[in-house]
Formats: C-alpha cells, structure tokens, sequence
C-alpha cells in the first residue's frame, strides 16, 4: 500500500475517517491524500453547521496534525462519488477510504450513498470508517 485517498467533506463524521486513513497510512508507510469535492452549490451547504468554514482552511492544516505522514490535499468540483473514483484512478491509489454518513436506512436511499457507489466503483480497494459516534 504506497498511497491512500480519503474523501472528506470536512464534517466531524468525515474528519474520523480522515483520522484513520492517517492511521491507516502511517501503519503502511503510504501517502496519504485528502480529497475534498465541492458539490454543485446548495443552500444547505453553505449554511451546514457541521461543517468547516472553510474548506480551505481545513485542508490546509492537515498536513501539520498528521506529522510523520506524507499528506497532499486536492479539491475537486462535481459529483463527490464520481471525482472520488476518478481522482483515485488518476492518481493510482491503493485504496480508498470514506466514512460510512450517509449509507443507513432503507435500500432505496442508501444504493445511492457516496459510500455505496465508491464500492461499486472504486478502481482500488475501499476501507469504511463506522463514523456513527460523530453524527
């Protein structure tokens, strides 16, 4: 494993899974990369408590809590679960790590979850954080 993708969308429940790709990439001795896909502006996203402020900012301070990881950050525009996978293929990751918000309750709405369809359509291996404890 030389290099891991985390998605992040920079809520608390993301933040955890960005905490164990880092793990994940310390263990292996892997580069780490956080990706953050801006989805097509919504109200809501711009008035999400959960979320950072700053999408930028958040990025941009990664590199200092993961100290002894080679952390790179990248942000994307579009689909989050299509950049993911695209992004991952690109840049020849060995697996992807998310978080699993979004992927309970009935069928019908978590068969099209982020997590769900990077399964689906992921060109690498896909580890899923459980990131319950911070919704």
């Amino acid at each position: 494993m030389k290099k891991i993708l985390v998605g992040t969308d920079t809520t608390a429940s993301a933040d955890l899974a960005v905490q164990d790709a880092a793990e994940l990439a310390r263990a292996r001795g892997a580069e780490l990369l956080v990706l953050y896909v801006a989805p097509e502006e919504t109200l809501r996203s711009v008035v999400d408590p959960a979320k950072a402020a700053s999408p930028e900012s958040y990025l941009a301070g990664l590199p200092h809590r993961f100290e002894g990881v080679t952390t790179s950050t990248r942000m994307e525009r579009g689909d989050p679960a299509e950049q993911i996978c695209q992004v991952a293929a690109d840049e020849g990751a060995d697996t992807i790590v998310v978080g699993n918000r979004g992927a309970h309750g009935s069928w019908w709405r978590v068969r099209d979850s982020i997590p769900n369809l990077v399964l689906r359509h992921s060109p690498c291996s896909v580890y899923v954080v459980d990131t319950r404890r911070a919704q």
